[in-house]
């Protein structure tokens, strides 16, 4: 994990986008909210480079919000909606000080989430650090620059469905080319690969 995140910050990311499955499957077993006095939006300093976290939550699922604005990885935190996003939820989101970004009907649109961080936010650099759903939907879309890897030296025999890419063919049903940009070995004899994506 050490390696993992020390390598992530190479990117100077202004935002990083997860899923809301990654935060409800976090190793920690979190409370929900508590439901305590509102709590006031965050307006960050400007010489604050933390990243803004970003979450696709358009069903409205993740609860524990309190718990996230309290780490300090980042510095402002928005939920993508959609139209369709419960209006119980926007509440509780309105409570607990998370900004909303409207992208969407019945699902999120990336591109036009992607877009939204640019114009209004100034995020060009967005990591994404997510399970095989969410960067699949990405990888397909064609929203993705770059893919980077760090790869163990270990094999795993179990049968499990859980992979990393779901769905990999691009949108006209090509599979999706790389290109290798680099490869280096670290510690503990981890391989660590970046490719460009070449569709």
């Amino acid at each position: 994990m050490g390696l993992f995140f020390s390598s992530s910050q190479q990117w100077a990311e202004h935002a990083s986008l997860v899923c809301f499955d990654t935060l409800l499957n976090a190793p920690d077993e979190i409370p929900e909210n508590d439901h305590q006095s509102p709590v006031a939006t965050v307006t960050p300093s400007a010489d604050d480079e933390r990243p803004i976290l970003v979450v696709a939550d358009s069903r409205g699922r993740l609860k524990t919000w309190h718990y996230w604005r309290k780490q300090p990885y980042w510095k402002d935190f928005f939920s993508l909606c959609t139209q369709r996003t419960p209006s119980e939820h926007l509440a509780y989101l309105t409570h607990n000080g998370i900004k909303t970004i409207d992208a969407g009907t019945n699902h999120v649109d990336f591109r036009q989430a992607l877009e939204k961080l640019s114009t209004t936010l100034g995020a060009t650099v967005v990591r994404v650090d997510s399970g095989g759903t969410l960067n699949g939907v990405l990888l397909r879309a064609g929203l993705v620059d770059e893919l980077h890897l760090l790869m163990h030296p270990t094999l795993v025999g179990r049968t499990s469905q859980k992979t990393f890419f779901n769905d990999l063919t691009s949108e006209n049903g090509d599979a999706i080319s790389l290109r290798l940009i680099e490869s280096q070995v670290e510690t503990q004899g981890i391989l660590r690969l970046s490719y460009a994506i070449s569709n």
